[in-house]
């Protein structure tokens, strides 16, 4: 009997312990839908793929991520409250929303006439305050292939807001307008600008007409939203990134000094 005291007696403090030290807690309740944690299947044929929230996501702001309406994804997943939402429950986002045919884009070199008609005139209502530059760390590319590994890889289809091709799926020097600048929306980080260049700058070096290019786009984005120099950043200077791009023979130091002439 003294056995089964001292046993009933180490549970209880055990169970105590648990609570006191926060280490465990009532989940919310999820209201069942298409995306919630229990795996309910989306409807027969439809075509898409899931999200699962992380912490801080809004219903809003993943909507905008991936150019979707919020409202649909309400339907959709049968949300009755956006703000009850649970860190790992299951979101289902429609393929058709993130889908986006690339038409051929013009070989380089590009006039500046050239990229404003592609980059099209400021939009009042966006703010954007910073750019990003990458390289696809590919040694060919594309703005459609982007699309569709990014698409397999879910991140909403293309992840960047333009493409700069390096002569090989596209021309040396193309630039290739990705959907989410002709939608205005965030490709990851809020009022930030990716802008990709097809290579891998650890190996190569970037072509003259990619760098033409890079710094008329630049100067047209940074005209046309007020982005001061310091808001240009490669993609491994932001804080947390582990990362060596856009590469160790990006010239990002002739980039600024071009900018600020």
């Amino acid at each position: 009997m003294f056995k089964n005291y001292l046993k009933v007696t180490f549970f209880g403090i055990l169970v105590l312990c648990l609570f006191v030290s926060g280490c465990t807690r009532v989940p919310k309740k999820v209201s069942p839908g298409f995306g919630s944690a229990s795996g309910t299947m989306p409807p027969a044929g439809a075509q898409g793929f899931y999200h699962t929230i992380e912490r801080g996501q809004t219903l809003y702001r993943i909507a905008k991520n991936y150019g979707v309406d919020w409202h649909e994804l309400m339907k959709v997943n049968r949300i009755s409250d956006p703000s009850n939402l649970e860190v790992g429950q299951r979101l289902f986002i429609p393929r058709t929303t993130v889908s986006h045919s690339y038409a051929p884009a013009i070989p380089g070199p590009l006039s500046y006439e050239d990229i404003r008609a592609l980059v099209g005139p400021a939009r009042p209502h966006s703010v954007w305050r910073t750019i990003t530059v990458h390289h696809s760390g590919t040694l060919q590319g594309s703005a459609k292939q982007f699309h569709r590994d990014h698409t397999r890889r879910h991140m909403g289809g293309l992840f960047y807001h333009f493409v700069i091709g390096n002569g090989t799926n596209s021309g040396d020097g193309a630039l290739e307008v990705g959907f989410r600048w002709q939608r205005q929306i965030k490709a990851n980080r809020p009022y930030d600008i990716q802008i990709c260049l097809v290579g891998d700058f650890n190996q190569q070096r970037v072509s003259e007409a990619q760098f033409s290019t890079l710094v008329q786009l630049m100067r047209i984005l940074r005209e046309d939203y007020s982005i001061p120099i310091n808001n240009v950043r490669k993609h491994e200077d932001i804080k947390g990134k582990h990362t060596a791009c856009p590469g160790s023979h990006f010239p990002f130091q002739r980039l600024l000094s071009e900018l600020t002439q």
